[in-house]
């Protein structure tokens, strides 16, 4: 029996087109990168996208799975020119070695930007199916930041979004991206793609969809795959760091009826209008998070989270401004990591466990946000800073923080880490014997994601607006490159064209 040969591919990144810090190949190769039959040992029992993609195609005795390229890097600043060539050359010489494909399974992030490239995604999927074909179909996943253009809908209907933020259902989006793709290739099942773009680019701080503005929209998406003829709705809030002609929010349903995912589309993008300024929220200072921190009488730990520097926001994560207001306080069982800066981990290698040792920590590669703190610390202990998180998010996934240091300064723990990693996971301190819970207050170099392993183990969550590449406030950013009006940095009017009958409630 003839085998569809199906082909499985990964190229992920956020792109901050603020950022000072270019991602090169180096940064891809720390983070994932992985050719042929590599993938399955780096991905196979992770709860990813291409862990769903594995566990479907896996199941099906009539499909030959083709390993072809992974490639991801922790969000930072746009991506070199060079370092794009070289996965999108090996990732089409993987395509053209692999022989016969009948389907492709691609994840993608969706807000990747490179050097000379405002649209990487769109770039390489033009470039893919040059070399297979227009007629061997392709599936994509897509983070919920995405900033989707049209161009992508034209290469191929079937792109599915995350629906949580933290992002734990990249796997269940894997898994469903693989059932259309073999429902397209042996049941020869048609999909239509409509596809809405608005002209917003919503701080992405309030997209949690526990609560709030986002919340509703997925709940509306549900809603509406439940309807006749509607098989997927995504819906992107966009990245917007991206200094790009598409970036920002948009609506794409993925029917088997064209006209009812037109009429889906149009409904859900004036729904998504609707909601806007739901996402803009004022957030408290450093001091004032810090006030607020001591004042709260919880058995749990209290977090203050330093969002304008997460990593995963394409923060440096080594910015000072809580950690400079942490030090001064010198609050008995306070948390501070994880802090990036390889040159005080080496002076602690020097030192030796248990010795003293003095430090000037962070602010080395955004000094603009805050100078170095100086400090006299004791080192507690080291490690290499490998981990596999135990949380939902990215479970099971093997993480190196390329080393780690764990030091006391005063009365406070601090994590140092050998290269910029959000806080999402408990393992990234717990592997080097540091417990959160048994802590008063937590200060986390993180966002939204770190909530689905923390949250059952923390008390209230104090979000604080310091300096930083990654702040809420979009108006700090001198765009030159994104529509010329959009919101909220314009106030614009904007309508798109309702159904007469409205089947939800808002």
């Amino acid at each position: 029996m003839r085998k569809h040969r199906i082909g499985i591919a990964f190229f992920y990144h956020e792109s901050h087109s603020f950022s000072p810090m270019k991602t090169e190949i180096e940064q891809f190769r720390n983070e994932g990168y992985f050719i042929g039959d590599e993938i399955y040992d780096a991905y196979m029992g992770t709860k990813t996208e291409v862990g769903g993609f594995l566990d479907v195609l896996k199941q099906e005795k009539d499909v030959e799975i083709v390993p072809l390229l992974c490639a991801a890097a922790v969000p930072s600043g746009v991506v070199s020119t060079e370092a794009y060539s070289i996965i999108e050359n090996q990732m089409l010489e993987s395509i053209q070695q692999a022989g016969r494909l009948d389907g492709l399974l691609l994840a993608l992030h969706g807000a990747m930007v490179v050097e000379d490239l405002f649209d990487p995604e769109e770039h390489l999927l033009g470039k893919i199916c040059e070399l297979i074909g227009p007629y061997v179909p392709i599936a994509t996943t897509l983070d919920m930041h995405a900033n989707l253009s049209e161009k992508m809908v034209h290469y191929t209907p079937l792109h599915f979004g995350f629906k949580t933020y933290p992002h734990v259902d990249m796997y269940e989006q894997g898994v469903h991206a693989a059932i259309a793709l073999l429902k397209q290739i042996k049941e020869g099942v048609i999909f239509y793609a409509s596809f809405e773009k608005l002209p917003m680019m919503p701080p992405s701080i309030n997209m949690r969809t526990a609560e709030g503005p986002m919340h509703k929209m997925i709940e509306w998406a549900k809603q509406a795959e439940e309807e006749e003829g509607i098989y997927n709705v995504s819906v992107f809030g966009g990245f917007p760091y991206s200094d790009i002609p598409m970036v920002g929010a948009s609506v794409l349903v993925v029917s088997l009826d064209p006209q009812k995912g037109k009429e889906t589309a149009k409904k859900m993008a004036s729904l998504f209008w609707s909601v806007r300024e739901e996402f803009i929220i004022d957030l408290p200072g450093v001091k004032e998070g810090l006030d607020l921190a001591i004042s709260i009488d919880e058995d749990k730990p209290i977090v203050l989270v330093d969002i304008s520097d997460n990593p995963l926001s394409c923060g440096s994560g080594d910015t000072t401004e809580l950690l400079r207001k942490m030090v001064h306080m010198n609050i008995p069982d306070t948390l501070f990591g994880g802090l990036y800066d390889p040159e005080s981990i080496e002076a602690c290698r020097k030192a030796g466990v248990g010795n003293k040792v003095s430090l000037y920590l962070g602010g080395k590669v955004s000094p603009e946000f805050g100078e170095p703190v100086q400090v006299e610390a004791t080192v507690v202990a080291l490690s290499d800073g490998i981990f596999h998180n135990s949380g939902p998010f990215n479970q099971h996934l093997k993480v190196d923080l390329k080393g780690t240091a764990h030091i006391r300064v005063g009365e406070m723990d601090v994590l140092l880490i050998g290269r910029p990693m959000s806080a999402n996971d408990p393992e990234m301190f717990r592997h080097i014997g540091l417990e959160p819970q048994a802590k008063r207050i937590l200060g986390l170099k993180a966002k939204n994601h770190f909530r689905a392993a923390f949250e059952p183990i923390v008390g209230r969550i104090i979000y604080v607006d310091a300096p930083g590449v990654a702040s809420n406030r979009l108006t700090t950013f001198t765009y030159r490159h994104i529509p010329n009006s959009i919101w909220p940095l314009d106030d614009i009017q904007y309508e798109v064209e309702l159904r007469r009958k409205e089947k939800w409630k808002q």
